[in-house]
């Protein structure tokens, strides 16, 4: 009896012993299971060099289409009128520059378009075009376009050309494997990989207050070269255009930017049937909604849109019944976070076109239809009325632009437009520049530039003190304008 007493009480003993095993290692669910932490899913991938070979064949697909890009021309710079050089260089004049140029493009259809950045041939005298296989071929500019750093070149068509189909940049994915195909440093044909690192980035500053900008981000190694070179995904679809890159070394950080490719094809299409770029235009100044907005409205944290700070009379805005204080939250049934992603599809719309406008006022939801107008139209004729003398237009300094710059929102104006071939275009003045005086007089509004303008303009000559707004660099500008 003992001795089965002493069996039982040892299968008994290993039986909890046991039981305990269990429960550390997790077999038995307690009563707080749901709320314990689980690990992510693990992958496991079988590559056997099938994801390394098709990175080649897409390359080796693509690689027909890219085209090493190679411009002349010249720049005509304007001397600043300064006693001190003017006793060494003589009077001031303008001078012409020669410039050479290299960037990137890429093949997109079989009639011979190719695109590529603004800023590779906005110089452009004259075009030449290289293919992998040593062709070299003279191009003509079709169109360019400043906002979005966009450009349309035309060779003759042939049949072994190879073009690249331009894919839907809305559907790639962060964390997506791209390839880019481009001439970095002049190496032409230069193939570098990584992956689509974030999609609309808008506050990069780099196009000016006038740019459009809704950059996808990659850190694929991009350097300068690559301009106008096409960004690709393993399908072998163009999902961007490469365009520039964030670097205190001007090399590759990973931290490259290129131009969806659904915006590089409405622009290329309105360049190739229009010659020119047409935008829809709403007709107000909107502002993001910064927590300090929202803490002085009421409103709730999770209330998204863009204020609006002022409305331009009898625009399609004004016409709708949109008013100065509403706070946009849709357009076009697309809820509206950002006052760039607005800028965007108010752009992309078609002039004449009528769309929904969501709005919250005094804490109602109303809804208007705008009729857009043309955007081209509105700032020729804003040109015409308020800066004739020297084809400028100008705003206040945003806060942004004079983070970056170190200056002073009370103190210039930044240059939003410049018309071509107006005296100011011929200075060298770009979008983006701020000018902080006029002769001896500091610039304190776009109103006071104007009447500043006017009275120096007698002369014949106006010198501006000018911060450029790509480099940083002040200096002293003349401008030749009728008395």
């Amino acid at each position: 009896m003992n001795e089965r007493k002493r069996y039982l009480t040892i299968i008994m003993s290993s039986l909890v012993i046991f039981g305990f095993f269990l429960l550390g290692m997790g077999l038995f669910a307690g009563g707080d299971a749901e709320e314990s932490a689980a690990p992510t899913t693990q992958y496991v991938l079988k590559d056997e060099g099938g994801f390394l070979n098709l990175i080649s064949e897409v390359s080796n697909s693509v690689m027909p289409a890219v085209v090493h890009i190679d411009v002349t021309g010249t720049v005509v710079q304007q001397a600043p009128d300064i006693p001190f050089f003017r006793e060494f260089f003589g009077p001031p004049g303008k001078r012409e520059m020669p410039i050479q140029a290299l960037g990137s493009g890429v093949l997109i259809d079989e009639e011979g378009h190719i695109i590529t950045n603004n800023h590779v041939v906005q110089h452009a005298e004259e075009i030449s075009v290289e293919f992998s296989d040593g062709t070299i071929r003279e191009a003509e500019l079709i169109g360019t376009d400043q906002g979005t750093d966009l450009a349309v070149l035309k060779i003759e068509p042939s049949a072994d050309m190879r073009y690249a189909p331009l894919g839907d940049s809305d559907q790639v994915q962060v964390g997506e494997w791209v390839i880019a195909i481009g001439s970095p440093r002049g190496l032409s044909w230069t193939v570098t990989a990584g992956i689509i690192s974030a999609k609309h980035r808008t506050n990069i500053g780099a196009l000016g207050p006038s740019g459009y900008e809704d950059f996808i981000q990659t850190d694929a190694a991009i350097n300068p070269g690559n301009s106008g070179g096409p960004l690709i995904n393993l399908e072998g679809e163009i999902v961007g255009i490469n365009s520039l890159i964030i670097s205190a070394s001007r090399g590759s950080e990973g931290l490259g930017f290129a131009v969806p490719s659904n915006m590089a094809k409405s622009i290329s299409r309105s360049l190739i049937e229009e010659g020119t770029v047409v935008r829809g235009y709403l007709g107000v100044q909107i502002q993001d909604l910064t927590a300090d907005i929202r803490r002085s409205l009421g409103l709730d944290t999770s209330v998204d849109g863009v204020i609006v700070a002022d409305v331009t009379a009898d625009s399609p805005a004004d016409d709708a019944g949109i008013r100065q204080g509403d706070i946009i939250t849709s357009y076009d049934g697309e809820d509206i976070e950002t006052v760039a992603q607005l800028r965007n599809l108010v752009a992309a719309t078609e002039p004449g076109s009528e769309k929904p406008v969501g709005v919250l006022r005094d804490g109602e939801s109303k809804e208007y239809t705008v009729k857009e107008g043309k955007l081209g139209e509105f700032r020729q004729a804003r040109l015409d009325r308020e800066s004739e003398l020297m084809g400028l237009t100008v705003s206040g300094i945003s806060a942004e632009t004079a983070g970056r710059l170190g200056l002073r929102q009370d103190i210039g104006v930044q240059i939003v437009d410049v018309e071509a071939g107006s005296p100011g275009a011929n200075a060298g003045l770009s979008p983006g520049d701020v000018i902080l005086r006029v002769g001896n007089s500091v610039v304190r509004s776009p109103d006071q530039f104007n009447r500043l303008v006017k009275a120096a303009s007698e002369d014949g000559v106006v010198l501006l003190l000018v911060v450029n707004g790509r480099t940083g660099v002040t200096s002293y500008i003349t401008v030749q304008v009728a008395g």
